[in-house]
């Protein structure tokens, strides 16, 4: 039987996709901090940004090339939003079932309309992104049912948190 990891805490960096917000009164981003540190994650930066595709692109780039281990984006995932198109070309290894799940488990909260969500996960470098929708009850949905079950690398049978070279160095 090969060895379990024990729980390894994350680097977390946070971009809110709003006109509306400040990094002071983002209500999402508040929400998504205390989420994270309540399962034993760090917090190493948290931004928020409005813009097109590639004015998120350098914002995700810059994320990206930081100190955290992992990069989430709340918000703008909508179908008109520039995040999944901005995010892609800084993917390496998209995991197309990370959106297809979401979608899934929005059927039953928001029937058809869960479609309309773009969420977007993946390994940029060696790291992980993370694209979760904005809205209360979506942003809630993704980091409890898919998120938070990937950034621990104890879940069975695996998780995206055992790619990570801080995790994975443990297991040898």
């Amino acid at each position: 039987m090969a060895a379990r990891h024990q729980f390894q805490s994350l680097r977390i960096s946070l971009l809110t996709f709003s006109s509306r917000y400040s990094v002071d009164d983002d209500p999402r981003g508040a929400e998504v901090t205390a989420v994270l540190r309540e399962a034993g994650h760090r917090i190493v930066e948290v931004q928020v940004g409005f813009g097109g595709e590639e004015s998120m692109r350098k914002l995700l780039s810059a994320l990206l090339t930081g100190p955290a281990d992992v990069v989430i984006g709340i918000g703008g995932t909508g179908v008109m939003d520039p995040m999944p198109e901005a995010a892609r070309p800084l993917i390496d290894r998209e995991v197309p079932g990370f959106a297809q799940m979401f979608q899934a488990l929005s059927l039953r909260d928001v029937g058809s309309s869960g479609m309309l969500s773009r969420a977007l996960a993946g390994m940029a470098g060696d790291k992980l992104l993370f694209l979760i929708p904005g809205s209360s009850g979506g942003c809630r949905l993704a980091l409890q049912a898919l998120v938070l079950p990937q950034l621990d690398c104890t879940t069975e049978h695996c998780s995206l948190a055992g790619l990570l070279p801080v995790v994975a160095g443990e297991a040898s």
